[in-house]
């Protein structure tokens, strides 16, 4: 059975199969600027994950969304003088070119928050009513003192809150804490109708309402990076929980590391993005995603250009080994490897360590052996998104 690490519970879970849909929500990109590699990083990991969930014989549906309007999204499309829209259409084609590099699997849902503004006024309704926000000056805020769990998601405490560079401080909140449900606009700014003004979304109401839009109730599975947990993922499940009394918002959150560069967090304020198309164009798709693969999702992956390289030829190995031969299941010793791998926490790393010793042993092999392994190394690789073919 298929062990994750639920980041709630700080546990490893088994993932129930119900013998109904595994529903998978995975947090997309905000479309204000080309995609690095942490970007790519999230992508690839839980495709690995969706891939191996459809593998075990479990049905999927998979949702991942499209942030395209925000304050970053605003500013960034002032500075190139087009408008958001614009700037958001140009980066969604982005986004979508790499993911289809990477082969990562078409979501079977990937709304838009400027398509799911409805859904999101309906929610922020719903909260106000139930006395958990209200409304101010400035838009529409979540009271965080009327959630009892807040902060049980991160763990955080709340002068851990207060010290964070991250919640914005607006005079008219009752609590430096409290977040944003709907922003009111500038004249020169973006904005909806609402019944407590013209504005937009605030950035955690979006996933909140695409996920009950499209799944009408609780859902498996949730994923993203950790730099999300908060205040991204904590807001979402306070606002969700209290907007839906009697439901389990997320059985089980995922959060993959984070890159690094020589020990430093890859991060925009750090200046030291790298770009996702630029090594996609210079490696190609299979060999970022055979790096990605040689990490443990959930651990800081150091990233350097010497590291691609090292994985290209490692890659390349593997397909100078499998090349005269069909994708096929023909060892099932391989097979049960694999399996209890993935089942550790998707534990990519553990299984490529097991194959490179298989294939170390080949003298020692049948002509017979040679060829099932060979069969169930390509069959494998397929399993995982790999093309052999280019």
């Amino acid at each position: 059975m298929l062990k994750l690490y639920n980041t709630f519970t700080k546990s490893l879970e088994t993932l129930e199969s119900t013998g109904s849909d595994i529903k998978i929500y995975l947090c997309g990109p905000t479309v204000q600027s080309s995609p690095h590699i942490g970007h790519g990083r999230s992508a690839v990991v839980f495709d690995f994950m969706v891939r191996y969930i459809k593998f075990s014989g479990n049905s999927v549906i998979f949702a991942r969304n499209i942030t395209d309007i925000d304050d970053k999204i605003i500013e960034k499309s002032i500075e190139e003088n087009i408008t958001y829209q614009e700037l958001g259409e140009r980066v969604t084609k982005e986004f979508r070119d790499s993911y289809d590099a990477l082969n990562c699997l078409t979501p079977d849902f990937e709304p838009k928050a400027t398509e799911t503004i409805d859904q999101m006024i309906e929610l922020i309704d719903d909260l106000i009513k139930k006395n958990y926000g209200y409304i101010t000056q400035s838009g529409v805020y979540f009271d965080v003192s009327e959630y009892d769990s807040y902060l049980e998601l991160s763990g955080r405490s709340f002068d851990e809150v207060l010290r964070g560079t991250r919640v914005n401080v607006e005079e008219d909140k009752k609590n430096p804490e409290d977040f944003a449900l709907w922003k009111i606009s500038k004249d020169d700014e973006p904005s909806w109708e609402s019944p407590w003004g013209n504005g937009r979304p605030g950035w955690h109401i979006e996933c909140s309402a695409m996920i009950h839009d499209i799944f009408k109730g609780e859902i498996d599975i949730h994923c993203g990076g950790n730099d999300l947990i908060f205040p991204h993922h904590e807001n979402e499940l306070a606002q969700s929980s209290a907007a839906f009394e009697n439901q389990e918002f997320v059985k089980y959150w995922l959060h993959n590391g984070m890159i690094n560069l020589s020990g430093q967090k890859m991060s925009k304020s750090e200046g030291n993005i790298k770009l996702l198309n630029e090594y996609i164009d210079k490696f190609g798709g299979n060999v970022i995603r055979f790096f990605f693969l040689r990490s443990h999702y959930r651990k800081p992956q150091e990233f350097s250009e010497d590291l691609l390289e090292e994985a290209k030829t490692t890659f390349k190995r593997i397909q100078d080994f499998t090349s005269n031969v069909d994708a096929d299941a023909s060892d099932l010793s391989i097979i049960e490897s694999f399996r209890n791998s993935m089942n550790d926490d998707l534990n990519t790393p553990k299984f490529l360590g097991e194959i490179f010793e298989k294939m170390n042993t080949l003298n020692s092999l049948s002509e017979e052996g040679e060829k099932n392994l060979k069969e169930t190394i390509k069959f494998i690789f397929e399993i995982l998104g790999f093309k052999f073919d280019i």
